[in-house]
């Protein structure tokens, strides 16, 4: 199991969506549009590159990720401490009081 702390669903939105986005232009590119694109749909052979360069983006950002993350993995600097988890990283270093309108440390509820 790989795992993937994504709180923010970071992989959702830049990687499915980036990729569809990528791919769709493959699809509809319409050329009769004056914007560049020679989708399938139109009779066009795009897609063949879009899927190329997805797969380019996702070997480079990946190996560049992998590059940064796993020697700061191996040092133990990519988690918070213990403390940090339990209090969250808001009242530890920010100011939710002000932020939020409450107290350090309490729930908002």
């Amino acid at each position: 199991k790989v795992k993937v702390d994504d709180v923010v669903d970071a992989f959702a939105v830049h990687g499915a969506c980036g990729l569809w986005g990528l791919l769709a232009v493959g699809l509809f590119g319409n050329p009769d549009e004056a914007i560049g694109g020679n989708g399938v749909f139109y009779g066009g052979d795009q897609l063949g590159t879009q899927v190329v360069a997805g797969i380019v983006i996702a070997l480079w950002s990946g190996g560049l990720s992998a590059a940064i993350m796993v020697p700061l993995r191996l040092v133990g600097a990519l988690r918070l401490s213990d403390e940090f988890q339990d209090k969250g990283a808001d009242v530890m270093e920010h100011s939710p009081s002000k932020a939020y309108g409450n107290k350090a440390g309490e729930n908002a509820a």
